[in-house]
């Protein structure tokens, strides 16, 4: 509960983080192509540090592990809300910032999820990431909500607005305080101690996860299809949509949140299915086909002109998003022995926060020269066929 609890707070504030840099960025240069490149920036890290992180992370005590990088996240985000105040906010200072905020969050996702298992004490792994998902997204869709209010709506553009947004972005690096404190609170149950320093630095560590998982008949199509599956979706979910909102839709920053609001609520939806229901089903089935509905569910917004409209289509994209995050999660938690489940889940992180970079810098020029609707199309259709190519997989087809 003290997890849960402060990674609700945490979830909250950090809800709109890559959209809020997006908008930040779109409003300082009037440029998609800058767009993606700050929410690039902004998730490099994970190509650059993650599988560093996810070694270290093996060696270390995960708690405080977690504690620091918490607090490193607060001091980047309040000097923003700081700097911004002084009249100081500039491009190139809102993409240095979100490229600390996310280098320093690179040990933090591995560490909690390898921790998670000893924390659910012999619980089922697919109910137990299930209900942390539902309690996450939930966090998120309050924190869509909470920040669409105060975000404001049109008009779009101005000093205003973005002081709104940064202020926003400061109630974030607060948040990181409240995630800290409860983590630093946390009792561990007794398990295997981390294994001896004695097998070479943290780059030799790393590169011997890697070697391990591309030798790994289910690992390596597991990290393969969710790298092209996020490359495929995630520019466009974030750069597109911002594009979406602002250009095609001439709304406001309010509504942006409240969109993305509706694709967390079906996300919410999806994991209570699964936390209910989802224990009797295969993982491996069960991430293919929420890859191949993931995209689908994308392809429509090509067309659709109404916020209304567009705010049905997102929600039902969000039902199919836990197939994915959770049967991925609760997979590799079962096959991977809790000594190198930090390494592995920086790996995840590293093909979902790394490509998600790749992807932001690319739908920024596609998104320039063709639309925010043609990604959408074009997100649709890749994601689609990621999904087909999983069941081509015998491991994955069959993982149980």
């Amino acid at each position: 509960m003290l997890l849960f609890s402060g990674q609700f707070v945490s979830i909250m504030g950090d809800a709109v983080f890559t959209g809020a840099v997006a908008w930040l960025a779109k409003s300082l240069t009037g440029r998609d192509d800058a767009t993606g490149l700050a929410v690039f920036l902004a998730v490099v890290p994970w190509l650059i540090v993650g599988p560093f992180a996810g070694a270290w992370v093996d060696r270390v005590d995960r708690r405080r592990a977690m504690v620091a990088s918490d607090l490193a996240r607060a001091a980047v985000l309040l000097g923003l809300w700081a700097a911004a105040s002084a009249g100081a906010l500039s491009f190139p200072l809102l993409a240095a910032a979100a490229f600390l905020v996310h280098a320093a969050s690179t040990p933090f996702v591995p560490a909690r999820d390898a921790l998670l298992p000893r924390l659910a004490e012999g619980r089922p792994l697919l109910r137990v990431n299930a209900t942390f998902q539902v309690a996450a997204q939930l966090a998120g869709l309050v924190g869509f909500f909470v920040g669409g209010a105060l975000l404001g709506g049109s008009p779009a553009t101005g000093a205003d607005a973005n002081a709104r947004v940064v202020a926003v972005l400061g109630l974030d690096g607060l948040t990181f305080l409240v995630s800290a404190a409860t983590i630093a609170a946390l009792v561990v149950p007794p398990g295997a101690p981390p294994p001896p320093s004695t097998g070479g630095n943290v780059w030799r560590r790393a590169m011997r996860g890697v070697a391990a998982s591309v030798r790994d008949p289910l690992l390596l199509p597991l990290l393969v299809l969710t790298a092209v599956d996020n490359l495929a979706i995630m520019g466009p979910a974030t750069v597109g949509a911002t594009a979406y909102v602002r250009d095609d839709l001439h709304l406001g920053p309010r509504h942006w949140a409240w969109l993305e609001g509706a694709m967390a609520l079906g996300y919410v939806v999806g994991a209570l299915l699964l936390a209910r229901w989802g224990g009797r089903l295969r993982k491996g089935p069960l991430i293919l086909w929420g890859m191949l509905f993931d995209g689908l569910t994308y392809v429509p917004l090509h067309v659709v002109r109404s916020y209304e409209a567009a705010l049905g289509w997102v929600f039902l994209h969000g039902l199919f998003i836990p197939c994915i995050v959770v049967g991925r999660t609760a997979l590799v938690q079962q096959r991977v022995p809790e000594e190198r489940r930090g390494q592995v889940f920086s790996l995840v992180n590293l093909t979902v926060q790394g490509m998600t970079a790749l992807s932001a810098l690319a739908a920024g020029f596609v998104g320039q020269a063709l639309g925010a609707p043609t990604l959408f199309l074009l997100a649709g259709l890749l994601g689609t066929l990621c999904g087909v190519a999983g069941f081509l997989v015998p491991a994955l087809r069959r993982a149980a």
